[in-house]
C-alpha cells in the first residue's frame, strides 16, 4: 500500500534521526544534512555513520537529502560547487538515492537565460560525476528571478543537458500554489498537470512534496502549515485530487511540516495515509 513520507528534522546525530523514521513507520524520508543559516555540511562520528547504515539497510530502499537552501547553480560564474561537492559525497557515504536540489535564482530577469545555462552546466558536470545519486529538481515559490517558480524553466533547463533522461523533478504543492498556479479549482488543476506534462513529463517526476500554507495564490510566500490546518489554503479537496490522479499514482509522496511535535507529525500523516487506504 501506497504510504506518504516525511522531512525528518536532524537534532542530535543521525541514529536519532533514522529511529524516528522508523517508530512513525515511513516508507522513506528526507533530511538536510547541512546548517541552515552557513550551508556547513555537519560532522558524524563514525560510529554514528555505521549505525545509522546499518538500519538504512534494513528499513529503506530510498532517501532523500535535500540540499542546502544556500546553493545556486544560476550563477554563470560559477564551473564548480564547493557546498553541492561535500553535499554529494555525504550522501553517497550514507547511501541517500536522491538529492532534491532547488535550482536557484539570478539577480535580475535579464540574466534568466544565462541562469538556466548555468544550472544545465553544472548538472552536466554532476551527472557525468556521479552514477549512483539522482538529482531532482524542485519547483521553486520566489517569482520570475527564482529558477524554477515557473514550469517552463524546467523544458528550458532540459534542452541543455547532455543527458535529460537523468535528471528527475520534485513538484512541491505549496511551491506552485503560491508562485501562481491555481491547484484549487478543478480547470486550474488541469491546466497545471497539462504544464507538467508538456514542460517535464509524469515518468520525470519522480518526487511530489504535498505541502500544505496558509498563505494565497501568487504571494510567493514559502510557508508551510500541517495538512488539514483550519485556515490552509489548498484544502483537503485540492490534495485528494491530487492524491487520487491516476496520472500520478507512481510518483511518491512527502510532506514537509512546520516545526510541530512527532505526535502531531504522527496524526497528520496517519490521517493522509487513510486518504490513500480509500483510494
Amino acid at each position: 500500500m501506497k504510504k506518504v513520507g516525511l522531512h525528518v528534522r536532524f537534532e542530535r546525530t543521525l541514529t536519532e534521526l533514522i529511529k524516528k523514521a522508523v517508530r512513525l513507520e515511513l516508507p522513506f524520508f528526507q533530511c538536510f544534512l547541512t546548517q541552515r543559516k552557513t550551508g556547513k555540511v555537519f560532522r558524524f562520528e563514525e560510529k554514528d555513520i555505521l549505525a545509522f547504515l546499518s538500519m538504512r539497510r534494513i528499513y529503506f530502499e530510498d532517501l532523500y537529502l535535500h540540499a542546502s537552501y544556500l546553493i545556486n547553480l544560476a550563477q554563470p560564474e560559477r564551473f564548480r560547487h564547493p557546498i553541492l561537492n561535500k553535499e554529494v559525497d555525504l550522501a553517497k557515504r550514507l547511501e541517500f538515492s536522491r538529492i532534491v536540489l532547488h535550482p536557484g535564482a539570478v539577480r535580475s530577469i535579464d540574466e534568466k537565460k544565462a541562469g538556466i545555462e548555468s544550472i544545465a552546466r553544472m548538472l552536466n558536470y554532476f551527472c557525468k560525476k556521479e552514477k549512483d545519486i539522482q538529482f531532482l529538481l524542485e519547483n521553486t515559490a520566489f517569482g520570475q528571478r527564482a529558477i524554477g517558480s515557473d514550469i517552463e524553466d524546467f523544458f528550458q533547463i532540459l534542452e541543455f543537458l547532455d543527458k535529460p533522461e537523468t535528471i528527475g523533478f520534485c513538484i512541491d504543492t505549496v511551491h506552485a500554489h503560491v508562485a501562481g498556479y491555481d491547484l484549487i479549482s478543478t480547470k486550474g488543476y488541469e491546466q497545471f498537470i497539462d504544464v507538467l506534462q508538456k514542460k517535464i513529463g509524469f515518468d520525470q517526476i519522480k518526487l511530489i512534496h504535498l505541502n500544505e500554507t496558509r498563505e494565497m495564490r501568487g504571494s510567493y510566500l514559502d510557508v508551510h502549515c500541517c495538512v488539514g490546518d483550519a485556515c490552509a489554503a489548498l484544502g483537503e479537496s485540492a490534495l485528494k485530487r491530487l492524491l487520487y490522479d491516476a496520472r500520478l499514482e507512481h510518483i511518491p509522496l512527502l510532506c514537509e511540516f512546520p516545526h510541530v511535535a512527532e505526535q502531531e507529525e504522527e496524526r497528520v500523516l496517519s490521517r493522509i495515509n487513510r486518504w490513500l487506504q480509500k483510494k
